[in-house]
């Protein structure tokens, strides 16, 4: 259970910025499109009722990124999509493969029921389909939050690649750790080349507080540069702790 709930907070992340580039043309036609895998951040985390004072989600909602905060050159793109009860086409399943136990954790079920505990969500694209942003915080009881941040902190520090199966065809990203935030955070920086054109993500989780923990992910095509993934980071990071006092 707790297992599963960890790798949600990676699995979406990872997902909704790969398969997010995919759609839009950036990196070829072998993903399923980016609203297939849009309600998958909305299961990040799958616990039992709050036991203490969480905040609400419209709070979480407020501290978001918008697409002001990141320029003009961005879009902000709906987090609803298909139910994830749906079936998926076994041809075109799209999967980790490789170093565990990151593959593992990624490609794990959670739990059929949904979290009772606050969760609020942003994805963007820029507008020439180059780059997509993943945004996530969740709040959890400190205890439950305290095992579900260090499993999913092991994971992302756990390998050095793994592989993204999709439709036939495989991406094999180099992953090396990189820092974004704080003590309480854990980075990884993926490269990977598809197609002849370079494929460049980072996933970074960071706990802000007792009871809050963001999840980030930048990805982006045909560059490598760390520097607008950062600075998108820290002004999540920071408009979050400003916005929930943090």
């Amino acid at each position: 259970m707790r297992r599963a709930r960890a790798a949600r907070m990676i699995k979406a992340a990872a997902f909704v910025g790969i398969v997010g580039l995919g759609s839009a043309g950036g990196v070829g036609t072998a993903y399923p499109p980016a609203q297939a895998w849009a309600s998958a951040p909305t299961q990040m985390v799958t616990s039992t009722a709050p036991t203490v004072d969480l905040p609400a989600p419209d709070q979480l909602q407020s501290a978001l990124l918008r697409a002001d905060d990141l320029g003009p050159a961005f879009t902000q793109k709906p987090t609803t999509g298909p139910s994830p009860s749906q079936p998926e086409d076994a041809a075109n399943e799209t999967r980790f493969a490789g170093c565990q136990p990151l593959a593992g954790l990624l490609n794990g079920t959670g739990d059929d029921g949904r979290s009772k505990n606050p969760r609020a969500v942003a994805i963007f694209t820029s507008r020439d389909g180059r780059v997509a942003v993943y945004e996530a915080l969740t709040a959890e009881p400190p205890a439950v939050l305290d095992d579900d941040y260090a499993q999913t902190k092991q994971a992302l520090e756990s390998c050095g690649s793994i592989s993204l199966v999709s439709a036939g065809q495989t991406i094999k990203f180099s992953l090396t750790p990189i820092r974004f935030g704080g003590p309480d955070s854990s980075a990884v920086r993926m490269d990977a080349t598809h197609q002849g054109v370079l494929v460049n993500g980072y996933i970074a989780i960071e706990r802000l507080g007792e009871s809050v923990a963001l999840a980030y992910a930048f990805f982006q095509v045909g560059g490598g540069s760390s520097q607008l993934a950062s600075h998108f980071y820290q002004r999540a990071a920071d408009k979050a702790r400003t916005t929930l006092d943090l």
